[in-house]
């Protein structure tokens, strides 16, 4: 029976924006600074404080998928950077 909370409340949904949004970060600590890196860094920073506010109080279902199409978008973003398909601008 699947279950909407777990022991600790914590939907799969938020697991996958939890390590994406790390690894998303340390993609980043590993990026040369500039503007775009900044641009990225702060975004993600944002999705951060998003994601620790819901430890307070559960976002709905709408939120939690909202961010998780931010958060792996952003992913992508920082991939073609680190590739070198994307300058900074």
């Amino acid at each position: 029976m699947p279950s909407s909370g777990g022991s600790k409340g914590k939907s799969t949904r938020l697991a996958i924006v939890e390590q994406s949004l790390a690894d998303t970060v340390e993609r980043l600590r590993e990026l040369p600074p500039g503007p775009r890196v900044r641009e990225l860094r702060a975004k993600a920073e944002g999705y951060d404080r998003a994601l620790r506010a819901w430890m307070m109080r559960a976002p709905t279902e709408e939120q939690r998928a909202a961010l998780l199409k931010l958060v792996l978008e952003l992913n992508v973003e920082v991939m073609k950077v680190g590739r070198g398909g994307e300058t900074d601008a």
